[in-house]
């Protein structure tokens, strides 16, 4: 009996294209840390319309196609600078990002150490970020992917892997939040995701994607805290605007992200028991022209 694949085999790494392409000479990958993915082609299906004799349809034909899936991770500090910048479309200015419109694509490959298999993923743009702050848990860390092509891959001899970082995951007890410059100790939960509201383009005479079409930036998010006054049910009723600034520390170093105009557009507020009443909140972030964004991160090393 042979070797099955195994998900504790499969290694992923990316490398910014160049023109398009996977540099030809020496390709230097970098390694990603992930908790699952799932980049797969997403292939439409031609079907036929013609009668025959045998009353019964003919096998259907691959259509056009694009690679789509999620890239699920835990965050750790320096570990998905690469992917978060290309996910704002910004760059990393003295260790500021802000959302712009520098479009980056990656080929990332999907190494099956085990039955010695590799499967490459052209064109993948970043086309969301989603960002979760649970209780009692790792910060969850989420990419959207969109690209181009997928097919087997013959690794060149001259390719090189980086290591992957050795920092520890942030976890949700060493967070700090604060909503209109007011820190927040009783939050239960929070999230934001940036959408870059990407399509995948089609031509005549190919099956995979022409190209991967940009879109307009929009962040929205979620949160959750205890009642304890009416300051933030009040934001709902009179929708009034509002920053949130949430710190993501790990020993000396930290992600801070700040939004820096922000609308609850939905509050749900139940008694549903004797407990404690946790309304939650929806969220959407809006460009701030003082700010020069809709959302800005910072990194803060040791």
């Amino acid at each position: 009996m042979g070797i099955n694949a195994n998900g504790s085999a499969v290694q992923l790494y990316y490398i910014e294209e160049v023109a398009g392409a996977i540099p030809a000479v020496a390709p230097q990958f970098k390694p990603i840390r992930y908790v699952s993915q799932g980049l797969t082609p997403n292939i439409q299906q031609i079907d036929t319309n013609e009668m025959n004799q045998n009353r019964q349809k003919a096998t259907s034909r691959g259509g056009t196609y694009s690679v789509a899936g999620e890239i699920a991770a835990e965050m750790s500090f320096g570990s998905f600078d690469d992917l978060i910048q290309a996910a704002m479309q910004g760059t990393w200015t003295t260790n500021v990002l802000t959302i712009g419109k520098v479009e980056r694509s990656f080929a990332i490959v999907e190494r099956h150490t085990d039955i010695g298999v590799d499967y490459v993923y052209r064109g993948c743009r970043i086309s969301t970020m989603g960002i979760s702050v649970p209780l009692n848990a790792p910060v969850g860390l989420t990419f959207g992917v969109m690209g181009t092509e997928a097919e087997a891959y013959t690794m060149p001899a001259d390719a090189t892997f980086a290591a992957a970082t050795t920092t520890e995951i942030m976890v949700t007890t060493n967070i700090a939040l604060t909503e209109a410059g007011t820190a927040m100790a009783y939050a239960t939960e929070w999230s934001a995701t940036l959408d870059n509201g990407m399509e995948p383009i089609f031509a005549l005479g190919s099956r995979s994607a022409y190209n991967i079409a940009n879109g307009i930036a929009t962040v929205t998010g979620s949160m959750s805290a205890y009642l304890i006054d009416g300051v933030l049910w009040g934001k709902v009723l009179n929708e009034d605007l509002t920053t949130h600034k949430i710190e993501l520390v790990e020993g000396a170093q930290k992600y801070t992200i700040e939004l820096p105009r922000v609308r609850y557009t939905q509050g749900q507020k139940q008694v549903s028991g004797p407990g404690a009443i946790i309304p939650s909140y929806t969220l959407s972030a809006g460009y701030d022209g003082a700010a020069g964004t809709t959302m800005k991160i910072t990194r803060t090393a040791a």
